[in-house]
C-alpha cells in the first residue's frame, strides 16, 4: 500500500464500503503516517524526555526507585524524615542508570548532602519532582493554570480539568472538593471538568443503594446548575454551557454513576443540558451499559432533551480490581487479559460510530494508542460522524503525538489533573498509578518513546492491535461477577480443598435487593420462644428471659428459656454418656458432618445475617462477614485432623465434654467455631450462649442439627441463674471450657475450678501505631475502620492510635481524622445506610466513662453523643492528649471511642504499644520498610497488622488469638492449624518416623543426656530428630497458605523467652525431652526440683532446688518472667497461684513427636500486611535482582 497523506486517506474512506480487515489495515497505515509526522516534529525537549523514558523501560531498578520515591519520600511532614527515606531508597535500589550522567551525579550529591542539610536538599528534590510531573499534573493556582489554558485554546486544544486534592474520607473534604469544582466551572477559562462520584460524596454504601443514590444526585444537581449558569467562549465566538463529565474508577461505582447520571439529566431542570460519562472497556459490562445509555439518550432527545457524551477509556484501575477480587474471593470484574480489553474497546467504538447512535450519544475516544485512534478516525469518517466523535489524550504524555493527532482531526481534548501546591502530596496516588500503568509491558506508552514505524516495538503493538480486531465481536459482554444470593445453592463436596467463603458482593444490585428483602421478611415474622435442648428434648421453662434488639432496646424482640442446676446436671450426664460413641466415629465421618454443616450455613446465609443484625445490632455487611467466618470454621476444622504429622507415633483422645461460652459481639461465628472445633476432636458439646445474643446461637445450632450432628452430641443450654452457669463450667464432668469474653470472666472461671482446662480469648487494649512515614490518607481510613466498625465492639478494635509527633502535630492529619469519623452514618442496624450501629446494651461504667469523661490533659477532637434517645446508640468519639499511663489507655471500653497518644518516635511508640497487660491485636502504618521490620520483630501481640485495619481476621489467613492476658490455655489460634489438636490429649504409641538431622544447637545436649540415659538413646535420638524435622519444616519458617494478591498473611511461631519446668513427677527421659524441645526452640529454661539428682545436676540449665511450698511462695513475684509453667499433675494450690500470676500451665506428658511437643514452647502469631500501593506491588531490590538473574 503506497503512502498517502492523512487527509487524503481519510477522504478516501468516505467513498468506500470497507470490510473489517480493510479498516484494520488502513488504521495501521494511518497510524504509521501519524507516527512519522509526530517524530519529524518532535521538539528537542520532548526527544530528551522520551529518551529518558525509553531508558527507564529497560531499567527495572530505576523504574522501581522512581515509583517508590514518588510514593514514599514526599509524604512526611518534616524534611529530615523525607531525607532519611530518600537515602534509604537510593541505598536499596541504587541511582537509576536511566538518568543522564549529570542527574546521576546530582542524585548522589543529594544523598550525601541530605544527611547534613535536609531542609535545603529536600525542598529542592520536591521542586524537581513537581517540575518533572508538572506537564502531567498541572498547578491549580490561577496564575499558572489560566495562562496554560489560554495557550492550549490558541493551539486548538480543549482542556478537560480534573481537580485533585486530599483523599475524600469525610463530608467536610467532599464539600471542599465540591466547592473547588464549582469554582472551576465558574472560571471563564474552564470549559470542561471531570469528577468522580467518590470525590463529591464520601460515604458511598452499596447496601444503602437508594440512599447513596439520592445523596449523589443532590450533589450532581449543584454541579449541573453551575454548568448551566456559566458559559464558555469558544474560538468561533459562540458561547456554550460548561461541560461536566462523570469519571469512572471502581467497578462498584459503575451502576451507581450511571443511575445518578440518567435520573438527574431526565429532570426537567436539566433536560436540555449536555453532559458526559465515562465507560471503561476493560469491563465486560460496559458494552451493554453503553447500549442502554444509547437507548435512554434517544428517548431523552425525543422528549426535547440534549444529547450526551460517552468517553470510552480502556480503564486505569485494573491493579486495584485485582487486589479486591483476590481479597474477597470474587471474580475479577475486568477482562482477564489485555487482548479482550482491546477487542471490547473496538466493539464499543464501532457501536458508537453508527450514525443513528452518534446523533444522540457523542463519543470521546480516549487513548494514546495510535492504532486505536486511527481505527476510530476511519470509522467516524466512513460513517460521516466527524462532528460527533472527538479524540482525547492525557496532558503531558507524548505531546508530539498529541499535536499530530490534533492536526489530523482538527482538534483535540486533553485530560488534565490539576492540584494546588499545598496538596501536591495528594496527587502522588495519581502520579504513581499513571507511571506504573503507562510503563506496563503491554501498554502502548511503554513502547512509544523512541518508537519508529516498522521497528520491533511498532510490530509488537501492530500485532496486538490486529489480533484484537479479529476478536472484536467474540469477547463476552456478560458481567464477570456472577454471585447471586437469590439463586445460589450449595451442595456437599467432601473432597474439596479448603477455600474461604466469599462475602456478599454488594456491587451487584440483585444482592443488595436480596438482603433488603430478607431483612424485611425477617422483621415481619414474629419470633418463636427459644427453648433449651437437653438430650434431644426441647424444654420451654415457665420463667423466661427477654431478648432485645439494640436498635430498639425498649421493645421485647423474643423470649428464651433457661434451665436450673437440675437441667444442667441432665445435660452434663447426657453429654458424658454420648461422648464415647461420638468419638468412636471416624475422623472422616466427623469431617463429613462438619462440611455438611458448612453447606447448611451457606444456604441459610440470609436468615443468619438477619438474626445477627437483630441480636447483635450489626450492620448487614458486618453480619455477612460473620456468616462467612462460620462457614469457614466448618470447612477448615473438618480438615484439621487430616495432617499425618499429628499421628506420627501418637494418637489422640478427646477431652470429653466441652462447654462453649461465647461472646455477644460475634454471636454467630465464634460459638460456631468453638462448637465445631470441639466436635471435630471427638468431644460432645454443650453450648451456653451469651444472654444478650441467644437468638444467633439458636439459629446456628438448628443448622448444625439439620446437617446431621446428633442433638445429644450438641446440646443447647441457657442457664437460668448464676448457680446453674457455675455448675455447668466447673462440674467434674466438664473436661474443657472454651470462653471468649473478658479477662475478669476467665479469672472467675479459674477461681471456681483452678484446674479447669480453659481455652480463652479475652480482653485487649489494641492500638495502631502511625509513624510520620505513613500514607496519612490510608492510615486515617484504616484507623477509622478499626476503631468504629461494629461501634468499636470487636475484640480486635483499635481503641488507641499511637501517633508519631510529627504527624500528631500536623493539623491537616488531625482534621482529616475528625472529618472521616464525624461523617460515619450512625443509626439502627435495620437502616442499610448505618455504619456505626448500636452497642449491645446501655454502656457499662467503663464505657460510660470513656464516652462522657475526660481525664487530665485530654480534650475532645470529636465528642460522642447519644443518638435518637437510644442509650445504646452513640456517635464516634475521639480523645486527644491521652497519656500513656492514663486510665483510658489501660482500660478496655469496648465502644465507639478512640484515644490518640503522642509518641516521640517509633521506638517510643512501640514501647507504649507493648506496655500493656494484654496482647490481642496491634498494627502499624508506615511506608518505611525499615520501620516495618523493627516493629514486626518487637510487637507483642497475637495478631499483627501492617498498613491495613486491625480488624477482620479471616480463618486460615489470620488465625485469631492473643498473647499475655489476652489468652488462657495453650495459645493455639482459632481458625489456625493447631486449634482442633488442643481439644484432645495426645499419647505416645511408638517413636516418630519423620525425623531429620539433629540441629547443631541441640547436638551437645543430646549427647549429654544420652550418656546419662544410655538405655534411652534410641528414644532421645528419635525425639531430637523429630524436633529438628518440625522445627525446620514448620516452626522456624513463616507460612502464607492463602497466597493473596496484594496482601501477605504470615503465620509464624515465636519462642517463649523463658520456661519454668517443675520436674517433680517427671521421669529423667521426660525431663530430657522437655529440655530438648526448649533448646530446639531457643527458649531458656529454669528447672524447679524438690531434690537435685545426678541427672539434674548434669543438665546445663538453671536448677532450683525447692519444695512446692517454696515455689508457690516465690511464684507471684516471678511469674511474669516465664512464658509457661510445665508441670505434671499440679496441686490445686500451685495451679491457683499460677492462675493468679496469669501463667499458663502445660500439664501434658512430653512427646517425642515434634509436631506436637514443640507447640508447648511456642506462641503463635499472625502477621497480615498490605503489600500493594494502589494495587501495584513495588518489588524489593532483591526481588528485582533475582528476577533478572532468573
Amino acid at each position: 500500500m503506497t503512502q498517502r497523506s492523512i487527509p487524503t486517506l481519510l477522504n478516501d474512506v468516505k467513498d468506500q464500503s470497507l470490510s473489517a480487515e480493510q479498516v484494520a489495515d488502513l488504521a495501521v497505515e494511518l497510524a504509521g503516517e501519524i507516527l512519522s509526522v509526530a517524530n519529524e516534529n518532535q521538539k528537542v525537549s520532548e526527544r530528551y524526555q522520551g529518551w529518558k523514558m525509553a531508558r527507564m523501560m529497560h531499567d527495572p531498578m530505576g523504574k522501581t526507585l522512581t515509583l517508590a520515591m514518588a510514593d514514599q519520600v514526599f509524604r512526611s511532614p518534616t524534611d529530615s524524615r523525607s531525607a532519611s527515606q530518600f537515602r534509604y531508597l537510593v541505598g536499596e535500589y541504587g541511582v537509576p542508570s536511566y538518568l543522564p550522567l549529570h542527574e546521576q551525579v546530582a542524585m548522589r550529591m543529594g544523598v550525601i548532602s541530605s544527611a547534613v542539610a535536609p531542609d535545603v536538599v529536600m525542598p529542592a528534590i520536591t521542586w524537581k519532582m513537581r517540575g518533572e510531573s508538572s506537564e502531567v499534573i498541572l498547578p491549580s493556582e490561577d496564575d499558572q493554570l489560566i495562562p496554560h489554558l489560554k495557550k492550549r485554546k490558541k493551539q486548538g486544544i480543549r482542556m478537560n480539568i480534573n481537580q485533585l486534592g486530599e483523599a475524600i474520607l469525610g463530608e467536610e473534604e467532599a464539600g471542599k472538593r465540591m466547592d473547588q469544582v464549582v469554582a472551576r466551572l465558574e472560571s471563564p477559562d474552564c470549559e470542561y471538568i471531570s469528577v468522580k462520584i467518590s470525590a463529591i460524596f464520601s460515604q458511598i454504601n452499596l447496601v444503602a443503594y437508594d440512599q447513596t443514590l439520592e445523596e449523589i444526585k443532590t450533589r450532581l444537581r449543584r454541579l449541573y446548575r453551575a454548568a448551566q449558569a456559566n458559559t464558555f467562549l469558544q474560538n468561533d465566538g459562540t458561547h456554550s454551557p460548561k461541560f461536566v463529565n462523570l469519571d469512572m474508577e471502581e467497578y462498584r461505582d459503575l451502576h451507581l454513576t450511571c443511575d445518578a447520571f440518567q435520573q438527574v439529566l431526565m429532570e426537567e431542570e436539566f433536560l436540555t443540558l449536555r453532559a458526559g460519562i465515562v465507560l471503561q472497556a476493560y469491563l465486560p459490562d460496559s458494552h451493554e451499559v453503553q447500549k442502554r445509555l444509547t437507548v435512554w439518550a434517544r428517548e431523552r432527545v425525543d422528549q426535547g432533551g440534549a444529547t450526551i457524551k460517552i468517553r470510552i477509556v480502556k480503564g486505569a484501575n485494573l491493579a486495584m480490581e485485582e487486589v479486591e477480587a483476590s481479597l474477597h474471593d470474587w471474580e475479577l470484574a475486568p477482562y482477564p487479559c489485555k487482548a479482550d480489553v482491546d477487542a471490547n474497546y473496538k466493539r464499543m467504538v464501532h457501536y458508537g460510530c453508527h450514525p443513528e447512535n452518534a446523533e444522540v450519544v457523542q463519543l470521546g475516544i480516549a487513548s494514546h494508542n495510535l492504532f486505536e485512534i486511527t481505527y476510530a478516525m476511519i470509522l467516524r469518517a466512513g460513517n460521516g460522524v466527524e462532528k460527533d466523535v472527538e479524540f482525547e489524550m492525557l496532558e503531558g504524555m507524548a505531546n508530539h503525538q498529541a499535536r499530530a493527532v490534533r492536526d489530523a482531526v482538527d482538534g483535540l481534548l486533553l485530560y488534565a489533573p490539576v492540584v494546588k501546591k499545598e496538596d501536591f502530596h495528594s496527587a502522588i496516588a495519581y502520579l504513581v498509578r499513571r507511571l506504573d500503568e503507562n510503563t506496563a509491558e503491554e501498554n502502548f506508552l511503554h513502547d512509544i518513546f523512541g518508537m519508529k514505524k516498522g521497528d520491533k516495538s511498532w510490530k509488537k503493538q501492530r500485532e496486538m492491535f490486529l489480533n484484537a480486531c479479529k476478536h472484536r465481536d467474540e469477547v463476552s459482554t456478560q458481567p464477570a461477577r456472577t454471585q447471586d444470593r437469590n439463586t445460589e445453592e450449595y451442595g456437599l463436596d467432601v473432597d474439596a480443598p479448603f477455600h474461604n467463603a466469599a462475602d456478599t458482593d454488594w456491587s451487584l444490585r440483585h444482592n443488595m435487593r436480596w438482603i433488603l428483602k430478607v431483612v424485611e421478611d425477617y422483621r415481619a415474622q414474629p419470633l418463636e420462644p427459644i427453648p433449651v435442648q437437653i438430650g434431644g428434648e426441647f424444654v420451654y421453662t415457665e420463667e423466661t428471659k427477654v431478648g432485645r434488639d439494640p436498635s430498639c432496646p425498649e421493645k421485647e424482640a423474643y423470649r428464651f428459656s433457661g434451665t436450673d442446676t437440675h437441667g444442667v446436671d441432665r445435660a452434663l450426664q447426657c453429654a458424658t454418656d454420648a461422648q464415647p460413641a461420638w468419638e468412636a466415629r471416624s475422623i472422616d465421618e466427623r469431617a463429613k458432618l462438619l462440611k455438611q454443616a458448612a453447606v447448611e450455613l451457606a444456604n441459610a446465609r440470609g436468615a443468619c445475617i438477619a438474626a445477627t443484625m437483630l441480636d447483635g445490632g450489626k450492620a448487614a455487611p458486618e453480619a455477612d462477614g460473620e456468616v462467612s467466618e462460620a462457614i469457614d470454621f466448618a470447612n477448615y476444622y473438618a480438615d484439621s485432623m487430616s495432617d499425618p504429622a499429628f499421628f506420627d507415633g501418637t494418637e489422640s483422645k478427646a477431652l470429653g465434654v466441652v462447654v462453649i461460652t461465647p461472646p455477644w459481639n460475634f454471636p454467630f461465628a465464634i460459638p460456631c467455631g468453638g462448637v465445631l472445633a470441639a466436635l471435630m476432636a471427638g468431644n460432645t458439646v454443650i453450648l451456653k450462649p451469651a444472654s444478650e445474643a441467644v437468638l444467633c446461637s439458636w439459629v446456628m445450632v438448628e443448622l448444625l442439627w439439620k446437617a446431621g450432628i446428633p442433638k445429644e452430641v450438641l446440646q443447647f443450654v441457657m442457664c437460668a441463674d448464676r448457680s446453674a452457669g457455675q455448675q455447668l463450667v466447673s462440674d467434674e464432668r466438664t473436661s474443657g471450657v472454651i470462653l471468649t469474653g473478658g479477662y475478669a470472666t476467665a479469672r472467675m472461671f479459674q477461681d471456681w475450678k483452678p484446674e479447669m482446662r480453659l481455652f480463652a480469648e479475652t480482653s485487649g487494649k489494641n492500638s495502631l501505631v502511625i509513624t510520620s512515614a505513613a500514607d496519612p490518607d490510608q492510615a486515617v481510613k484504616d484507623l477509622v475502620k478499626s476503631a468504629f466498625g461494629h461501634a468499636g465492639q470487636k475484640c480486635s478494635a483499635a481503641s488507641l492510635a499511637i501517633i508519631e509527633a510529627d504527624l500528631y502535630d500536623d493539623p491537616a492529619f488531625i482534621r482529616q481524622l475528625r472529618d472521616a469519623a464525624a461523617s460515619l452514618k450512625v443509626g439502627p442496624s435495620w437502616d442499610p445506610s448505618s455504619i456505626v450501629t448500636p452497642v449491645i446494651h446501655k454502656p457499662d461504667a467503663d464505657l460510660d466513662r470513656g464516652l462522657t469523661t475526660l481525664d487530665d490533659g485530654e480534650t475532645w477532637l470529636l465528642e460522642p453523643e447519644m443518638i435518637d434517645h437510644n442509650p445504646c446508640l452513640w456517635s464516634p468519639g475521639i480523645k486527644l492528649g491521652v497519656a500513656p499511663d492514663s486510665w483510658y489507655r489501660r482500660t478496655e471500653c469496648f465502644g465507639p471511642v478512640l484515644g490518640l497518644v503522642r509518641a516521640n518516635d517509633l521506638d517510643h511508640a512501640i514501647r507504649i504499644q507493648n506496655d500493656s497487660d494484654f496482647g490481642l491485636t496491634g498494627g502499624i502504618h508506615s511506608l518505611d520498610a525499615r520501620e516495618i521490620a523493627i516493629w514486626r520483630d518487637r510487637v507483642e501481640v497475637g495478631n499483627a497488622y501492617i498498613n491495613r485495619s486491625t480488624t477482620g481476621a479471616i480463618v486460615q489467613r489470620q488465625p485469631f488469638g492473643g498473647w499475655k492476658k489476652s489468652c488462657f490455655g495453650p495459645g493455639a489460634k482459632a481458625g489456625g492449624p493447631n486449634y482442633v489438636s488442643i481439644m484432645a490429649t495426645w499419647s505416645e504409641m511408638a517413636l516418630p518416623k519423620e525425623t531429620a538431622a539433629v540441629m547443631d544447637t541441640v547436638q551437645p545436649l543430646l549427647e549429654s543426656v544420652s550418656r546419662l540415659l544410655p538405655d534411652e538413646t534410641e528414644t532421645l535420638q528419635a525425639t531430637a530428630g523429630s524436633y529438628a524435622r518440625w522445627w525446620r519444616e514448620e516452626f522456624s519458617i513463616e507460612h502464607d497458605p492463602s497466597q493473596l494478591h496484594g496482601e501477605s498473611n504470615h503465620f509464624r511461631y515465636r519462642a517463649h523467652d523463658r520456661i519454668l519446668l517443675r520436674a517433680t513427677g517427671m521421669s529423667d527421659l521426660q525431663l530430657a525431652q522437655v529440655c530438648l524441645a526448649a533448646t530446639t526452640c531457643g527458649s531458656e529454661i529454669d528447672i524447679s526440683v524438690s531434690e537435685k539428682t545426678a541427672f539434674t545436676k548434669a543438665l546445663p540449665f538453671n536448677i532450683i532446688e525447692e519444695s512446692e511450698a517454696a515455689l508457690i511462695a516465690r511464684l507471684p513475684k516471678c511469674a511474669a518472667n516465664y512464658g509457661i509453667l510445665r508441670v505434671l499433675s499440679p496441686s490445686t494450690d500451685l495451679q491457683r497461684v499460677a492462675n493468679n500470676g496469669s501463667l499458663q500451665t502445660i500439664t501434658s506428658n512430653p512427646l517425642a513427636n515434634g509436631r506436637l511437643e514443640l507447640l508447648t514452647c511456642l506462641r503463635e502469631q499472625a502477621v497480615s500486611e498490605t503489600t500493594h500501593r494502589y494495587g501495584n506491588v513495588i518489588p524489593s531490590a532483591e526481588t528485582i535482582l533475582n528476577g533478572l538473574a532468573g
